[in-house]
């Protein structure tokens, strides 16, 4: 298991992260578009991410960072609190390899 304290150093990791909130968090897209994101866009969010987490961020401010991005593109969140609590804690779990 990889120390999850240098997730944001681990390809894979930040790999799985993106994946998660491309297919789970923003599958249509919505916050990419809206923030005119690359397509690299769920990979430099999942950096982001696996840093907060990295520095033993909790999975509510991860939950947090997500919603601030979504209130960023529009006026309506594109998860509700419950799902985007969800999406935080798979991102958690995957930069502890779980």
């Amino acid at each position: 298991m990889t120390y999850f304290g240098r997730a944001v150093e681990d390809p894979a990791i930040v790999a799985r992260i993106a994946a998660i909130l491309e297919t789970l968090w923003d599958p249509a897209a919505v916050v990419r578009s809206a923030l005119k994101g690359a397509d690299d866009f769920y990979r430099e969010q999942a950096v982001v991410v696996a840093g907060m987490l990295s520095a033993d961020a909790r999975e509510t401010e991860v939950q947090r960072h997500l919603r601030q991005l979504e209130q960023q593109a529009g006026p309506a969140t594109v998860q509700p609190a419950e799902a985007r609590h969800a999406i935080a804690v798979a991102a958690w779990r995957a930069a502890r390899g779980l």
